[in-house]
């Protein structure tokens, strides 16, 4: 009786299942897992190389601000890049560079919003931001009480007036002045200013009054001072206006609150009815006489105002 052929070995198996298609297919599958693997493995250890090297780090120098008014100047421009407003290092490579960038811009204390971000190799980055706006000069005094004044953003940062002087040349419309706001004075630039009386608020929503003042009369209204001493007032202390606009020619309004605030007032008017009655009080006033004209209530009360500057 011949003898029973003995089982095959593990590695004929192992043979046969190479020499098979299946085996060729999975033989070539390890090898280009282990090839990219192996790569993987070099690409990583050079990108960990080359983070390091100065050539392909990101600093404030390698931001290039794109979209900049060419008015603003050079003084302004070279303020912006300057490493002590928004420190950065960090390497092209790494997956969070967009991002440590734009967080890193978007402290400087000139920049209101950073609007997009690219980074490029080798070691580039262009920004484009959103600036901040001057919005009015407020009245300060220092320890000895001496008065002087600070240039607010309409986003309430204290802006330096030397850097943003380009800004201040070409406004589209007189930056304002805000007085009588009780709150201490900010202690550095950069600073957001503001205060439990809300005065700082109020007078930055007064000052985009006066440019809509300004806008809407073609230039013939132009707001001087903002006077914000009596902001807020209690209903029984609202006899006069909150907020005093004083225009170019010596005229006083007495303007009320802003709309930001107007919810808490019952009986003053929208800005729109505000205009609309200054406009129709001014044509009825002496070019240079000066005075005080009250746009803050209706109809009912309007008799008694005009009666009382006639």
């Amino acid at each position: 009786m011949p003898r029973k052929k003995p089982p095959p070995t593990y590695r004929e198996r192992l043979q046969d299942l190479v020499a098979s298609r299946l085996g060729r297919i999975l033989v070539v599958g390890l090898a280009s897992a282990v090839l990219l693997l192996g790569v993987g493995a070099v690409v990583r250890k050079a990108r960990t190389h080359a983070s390091g090297l100065r050539p392909y780090r990101l600093g404030p120098k390698s931001v290039r601000f794109v979209g900049l008014d060419a008015r603003l100047g050079p003084l302004l421009t070279a303020s912006l890049v300057d490493g002590r407003g928004f420190p950065i290092n960090v390497s092209v490579f790494d997956p969070d560079a967009e991002q440590q960038v734009r967080d890193a811009v978007a402290r400087h204390p000139l920049v209101a919003q950073v609007k997009r971000v690219d980074v490029r190799y080798p070691n580039r980055a262009d920004v484009e931001v959103r600036l901040r706006r001057p919005a009015a000069w407020f009245e300060v005094r220092d320890r000895r009480g001496r008065p002087g004044y600070v240039l607010v953003s309409d986003d309430a940062y204290v802006l330096d007036h030397h850097l943003s002087g380009a800004m201040l040349e070409q406004p589209s419309v007189p930056l304002p002045r805000v007085v009588g706001v009780r709150a201490p004075r900010p202690q550095y630039v950069g600073q957001q200013w503001a205060d439990l009386a809300e005065q700082v608020a109020e007078g930055l929503a007064a000052a985009e009054v006066s440019r809509r003042l300004y806008r809407d009369f073609r230039s013939r209204v132009q707001v001087d001072v903002i006077d914000v001493s009596a902001f807020p007032a209690p209903p029984h202390r609202r006899r006069e206006g909150e907020l005093r606009l004083r225009l170019s020619g010596g005229t006083v309004v007495e303007w009320g609150r802003t709309e930001r605030a107007l919810n808490e007032v019952a009986g003053e008017d929208l800005y729109a009815t505000k205009r609309w009655r200054l406009e129709t009080q001014l044509v009825r006033r002496s070019p240079n006489r000066t005075g005080r004209i009250d746009v803050r209530f209706r109809l009912a009360r309007e008799g008694q105002t005009l009666a009382a500057l006639r």
